[in-house]
């Protein structure tokens, strides 16, 4: 087994002290069977959804597979369990390019989302889909101005015991060099010379350091509370980005690479070697321009809710 992240241990932990040990840790190994387990990973799944029932099955199935090289059970009953049925309803939206503009301008006409750098952080989001904490993790070091190009190459995660750090990412397809479009270079070149900044975060807290995306989140949600756009998370930018290409007929592998995403296919994975995104990602990117007035007069038809979704 390859290294375990601490923030992906912390979400181990959780689930066996939360969920695990009150459903099935008094179970005797006699009675560690498929039936049971697959009851208590389908009761998990109807209670608190398909992220937290997938949680608990990768770590029932390290338990068990770690029981068998004991000796301690015959064979992993994991194996055998239901497939886990994601809730298709709960499908990622994607903003589209009118509704980019209208929530953009609810983020600068906000002053609270103003003064936690909400709006910025935003528009770079949604110049390259990434994740909140990678989002987060860029420094101004990983930014090239000049070939219009920023380095993937950390994220922002509170340990428990240990407070924020930047850890390295979750696999290796997430190291990436993404093509910027035009309109965010040079948001991000006025920011700096805005900011006087040329070392540290790019969106960092009020001393400089890493913010918590936690509390990032959290700022986001109550901007958005008790406005049309109550539905929109960070997540949402990623899955705006993949749209956007997805309409622009980048290929899926494109897309992928964009989003960080390890693979399409296994065959793909295997005997495609990758590294930087093509730069007309950028060009399609630039559909997304806030300031784009001409753009935002053309009528642009709604994504399609139960489109591919980003993760």
């Amino acid at each position: 087994m390859g290294l375990v992240l601490p923030r992906r241990l912390d979400l181990y932990r959780h689930a066996v002290e939360r969920h695990v040990i009150k459903g099935v840790g008094e179970l005797r190994l006699g009675e560690v069977t498929t039936a049971r387990l697959d009851r208590f990973l389908q009761g998990v799944l109807a209670d608190k959804g398909y992220a937290t029932a997938k949680l608990c099955r990768t770590v029932l199935s390290g338990i068990c597979g770690y029981l068998v090289r004991q000796d301690a059970l015959p064979s992993n009953p994991v194996r055998d369990v239901t497939p886990l049925e994601a809730d298709r309803d709960r499908t990622a939206r994607a903003l589209s390019l009118k509704q980019v503009r209208e929530w953009l301008a609810i983020l600068d006409a906000n002053p609270e989302a103003v003064r936690n750098d909400l709006p910025e952080l935003a528009r770079f989001m949604l110049a390259t889909g990434l994740r909140l904490g990678e989002g987060l993790g860029v420094r101004w070091s990983d930014i090239d101005m000049k070939r219009g190009v920023v380095n993937i190459e950390r994220t922002v995660i509170r340990i428990k015991g240990k407070g924020l750090k930047a850890s390295r990412l979750k696999s290796r397809t997430s190291y990436r060099v993404l093509v910027m479009p035009d309109w965010c270079v040079v948001m991000l070149r006025d920011r700096r010379v805005r900011l006087g900044a040329f070392d540290g975060p790019v969106f960092p807290d009020a001393k400089g350091g890493y913010r918590d995306r936690n509390n990032v989140g959290r700022a986001f949600r109550e901007v958005r509370k008790g406005t049309e756009f109550a539905w929109v998370k960070t997540h949402t930018y990623r899955k705006t980005v993949a749209t956007v290409l997805d309409g622009s007929s980048s290929s899926a592998r494109l897309i992928a690479d964009q989003l960080g995403h390890s693979r399409i296919s296994m065959t793909q994975d295997v005997y495609m070697g990758r590294r930087a995104v093509d730069a007309a990602v950028a060009d399609a990117l630039g559909a997304l321009d806030p300031d784009n007035k001409a753009e935002a007069e053309q009528d642009h038809p709604e994504p399609d809710e139960n489109g591919q979704a980003a993760t």
